[in-house]
């Protein structure tokens, strides 16, 4: 099963969000989250969504994926691994 299609255990909606506001919200959402849970975040900022997210989260070795909701509008799945 693909992340895609899992439910989330919570949801960050980090709309109106630049860099570094947008790492920082996704970190701090993924902070309560237990081993194995998934958090959706939502950002329409694509210097997040291209590079600051993917790279937080691969350094992480989160695993996780991106896709394009609307035209400027990105939603992350991403798997907590620790």
């Amino acid at each position: 099963m693909s992340l895609e299609d899992v439910k989330p255990d919570a949801t960050a909606d980090l709309s109106g969000k630049t860099c570094p506001y947008t790492v920082m919200g996704a970190r701090d959402a993924l902070k309560p989250l237990g081993k194995g849970q998934v958090l959706e975040v939502i950002v329409d900022y694509q210097p997040a969504a291209e590079e600051s997210i993917p790279n937080f989260l691969t350094k992480k070795k989160y695993p996780f994926q991106v896709s394009e909701m609307d035209a400027g509008k990105w939603r992350f799945v991403i798997e907590k691994a620790d």
